[in-house]
């Protein structure tokens, strides 16, 4: 460990100020990866957990109890 790399480089990055539309879309790029990566780590695992049971808001969850509001 005789290399410690500070994220982020150890300085303040400023913010930058993007439109709607291009912030959903990256928000939806990083589901679609985190998605990716529990399914590679579920691969490893051997387990089928199948799908999440988290739901839409007022939607039903693979449980099958309804999500509250």
């Amino acid at each position: 460990m005789a290399e410690i790399i500070r994220f982020p480089a150890g300085r303040p990055v400023p913010a930058a100020t993007i439109p709607r539309q291009e912030f959903a879309a990256l928000a939806e790029l990083a589901l679609d990866v985190v998605d990716r990566i529990v399914a590679l780590l579920d691969e490893e695992d051997g387990s089928d957990s199948g799908p999440s049971p988290a739901a839409p808001i007022g939607g039903v969850s693979d449980a099958g109890a309804p999500n509250p509001k």
